[in-house]
């Protein structure tokens, strides 16, 4: 395995290895269609969600905002 020595490859490793994951989701979206692996599947998106959130810190977009009605607290 290659010793990685700069900062520079360091995050270039972490960008492709989140692009990887986002990636597989899409190809698993597209092709191959969701069946009964939920936990696979459940990881691929996953890995694919942290991916997006580690993508977003390193460009220094903003959070999105959540998607969907509010739901209500428990009490």
């Amino acid at each position: 395995m290659r010793r990685i020595n700069t900062e520079t490859d360091r995050l270039l490793q972490v960008v492709m290895l989140c692009q990887e994951a986002v990636d597989e989701q899409r190809m698993r979206e597209c092709r191959q269609g969701y069946g009964l692996d939920d936990y696979t599947e459940g990881r691929i998106v996953g890995a694919a969600n942290l991916g997006r959130k580690v993508l977003r810190i390193l460009k220094g977009d903003p959070e999105p905002e959540p998607r969907g009605r509010a739901r209500r607290r428990m009490r």
